[in-house]
Protein backbone atom coordinates (compact mmCIF):
# COMPACT_ATOMS: atom_id res chain seq x y z
CA UNK A 1 0.00 0.00 0.00
CA UNK A 2 1.24 3.46 -1.23
CA UNK A 3 1.69 5.88 1.30
CA UNK A 4 0.85 9.50 0.43
CA UNK A 5 3.28 11.95 1.87
CA UNK A 6 1.20 13.76 4.14
CA UNK A 7 0.72 10.90 6.01
CA UNK A 8 3.96 9.48 5.48
CA UNK A 9 5.12 12.84 7.73
CA UNK A 10 2.39 12.45 9.86
CA UNK A 11 3.63 9.29 10.61
CA UNK A 12 7.21 10.15 11.09
CA UNK A 13 6.34 13.17 13.46
CA UNK A 14 4.21 11.84 15.59
CA UNK A 15 6.75 8.35 16.57
CA UNK A 16 9.58 11.42 17.07
CA UNK A 17 7.39 13.96 18.87
CA UNK A 18 8.17 13.03 22.31
CA UNK A 19 11.96 11.22 21.28
CA UNK A 20 14.20 14.41 20.35
CA UNK A 21 12.79 18.36 20.22
CA UNK A 22 15.52 19.66 17.63
CA UNK A 23 15.23 16.68 14.93
CA UNK A 24 11.14 17.21 15.55
CA UNK A 25 11.88 20.65 14.43
CA UNK A 26 14.12 20.11 11.50
CA UNK A 27 11.87 17.10 9.98
CA UNK A 28 8.79 19.57 10.51
CA UNK A 29 10.66 21.97 8.01
CA UNK A 30 11.72 19.58 5.90
CA UNK A 31 7.79 18.02 5.73
CA UNK A 32 6.85 21.99 5.29
CA UNK A 33 9.35 22.54 2.43
CA UNK A 34 8.36 19.24 0.41
CA UNK A 35 4.42 19.01 0.76
CA UNK A 36 2.41 21.15 -1.40
CA UNK A 37 0.46 23.90 -0.11
CA UNK A 38 -3.06 22.41 0.33
CA UNK A 39 -1.15 19.62 2.15
CA UNK A 40 0.78 22.28 4.32
CA UNK A 41 -2.50 23.43 5.70
CA UNK A 42 -2.97 19.76 6.31
CA UNK A 43 -0.28 19.11 8.23
CA UNK A 44 -0.72 22.19 10.17
CA UNK A 45 -4.01 21.34 10.91
CA UNK A 46 -3.02 18.08 11.64
CA UNK A 47 -0.25 19.50 14.10
CA UNK A 48 -2.76 21.80 16.39
CA UNK A 49 -4.82 19.54 17.18
CA UNK A 50 -2.82 16.82 18.11
CA UNK A 51 -1.25 16.67 21.45
CA UNK A 52 2.18 17.04 20.19
CA UNK A 53 2.06 21.16 21.11
CA UNK A 54 -0.24 21.01 24.19
CA UNK A 55 0.46 20.87 26.87
CA UNK A 56 -1.40 19.45 29.64
CA UNK A 57 -2.29 21.54 33.36
CA UNK A 58 -0.69 17.75 35.23
CA UNK A 59 2.77 18.62 32.98
CA UNK A 60 2.98 21.98 34.11
CA UNK A 61 3.65 20.70 38.02
CA UNK A 62 6.56 18.36 36.88
CA UNK A 63 8.24 20.58 34.56
CA UNK A 64 11.13 22.94 36.03
CA UNK A 65 9.91 26.77 36.96
CA UNK A 66 12.49 27.84 34.32
CA UNK A 67 10.60 25.86 31.31
CA UNK A 68 7.30 27.03 32.87
CA UNK A 69 8.52 30.65 32.04
CA UNK A 70 9.53 30.00 28.70
CA UNK A 71 6.30 28.62 27.66
CA UNK A 72 3.88 31.38 29.81
CA UNK A 73 6.00 34.33 27.70
CA UNK A 74 5.32 32.41 24.35
CA UNK A 75 1.83 32.77 24.75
Amino acid sequence: MKTNMLEYYQQVLDKISLADAQVFRKELRKAFKRLLPEQRAELKAWFRNTCVCKVQPDDLRTMPVQVQEERSLRR
